[in-house]
């Protein structure tokens, strides 16, 4: 058994389309499943088990490598870093597909920000080659025929947050000397966003583990942002330990929280671009 890497965003059901594909294909599929071109599949094995599955030579982009870490790490703080807090800030700030986040004038300096500014700063492959990457990232954000939308990206946001985001906010804390404010932002669109209520005319239906649910609810019915706050990072069922230990995160994330609920997402992203 080996360990490996898949690389590619793929957005599931294509309802907008259905029906023409369906109609170019020639019969009914409900199995369709839209996905984006690139790809990229990571193998940790020898150049042996190459021989025995030459992938390449059907014009696949599979590697054989002695360690996968090193792509895992790039593509989870480069690709589903930015995706797991672009999410919640983009939706409450009236956007609903990844395209539409990163084309924003606003939002996309957020996105922009918080992949090259901060969570690349927190990899030590060599600079231009994390830069190239990123630039493909955002390249595949905006990829005209990949509709990606950001709810989907939404489900069980705090595990993604745990894994994705918050190594980079404690080692940019460490390296710079101060926290990662686009990354401390994306997790006040998480809190709120779980607090649920409507954008508009449309219900906020957040989805998570059934007792994180009740604990946003609980310390949301407080009414006090400083409380969600502490209460949100205090949580070991969420993150193993009590992050209102990291300095200055509780205050930061109080004020954005704050911002949030008195002026909008978009007053909040101004404060971080």
């Amino acid at each position: 058994m080996y360990c490996t890497l898949v690389d590619r965003i793929v957005p599931g059901y294509p309802k907008d389309t259905i029906d023409q594909i369906h109609e170019r294909i020639g019969y009914k599929d409900n199995l369709v499943v839209k996905g984006e071109i690139f790809h990229l599949w990571v193998i940790e094995a020898p150049e042996s088990v190459a021989k025995e599955f030459p992938a390449d030579k059907a014009g696949l982009n599979v590697l054989f490598v002695p360690s996968e870490a090193p792509y895992h790490e790039r593509k989870v703080t480069l690709l589903n870093g930015p995706h797991t807090v672009l999410s919640p800030v983009g939706y409450l700030s009236g956007l609903d597909t990844v395209k539409e986040c990163v084309e924003d004038p606003e939002v996309g300096k957020f996105v922009r920000k918080v992949m090259y500014g901060e969570l690349l700063e927190t990899l030590n492959l060599p600079k231009p080659e994390l830069e190239a990457f990123a630039d493909s990232v955002v390249e595949r954000f905006v990829n005209p025929y990949v509709k990606h939308f950001v709810t989907s990206i939404m489900l069980n946001s705090f595990p993604k947050y745990k894994t994705r985001d918050l190594p980079g906010l404690k080692t940019y804390l460490e390296r710079k000397g101060e926290l990662p404010k686009g990354l401390v932002l994306g997790l006040a669109g998480i809190i709120t966003y779980y607090k649920g209520g409507k954008r508009g005319d449309v219900e906020l239906v957040p989805n998570d583990d059934a007792a994180i649910m009740a604990l946003l609810k609980e310390l949301w019915s407080t009414g006090c942002v400083r409380t969600v706050a502490e209460g949100v990072l205090a949580s070991d069922m969420i993150w193993g330990e009590d992050l209102n230990a990291v300095p200055g995160l509780t205050d930061l994330l109080a004020s954005y929280l704050d911002v949030i609920q008195k002026d909008g997402m978009r007053a909040a992203v101004r404060m971080v671009i």
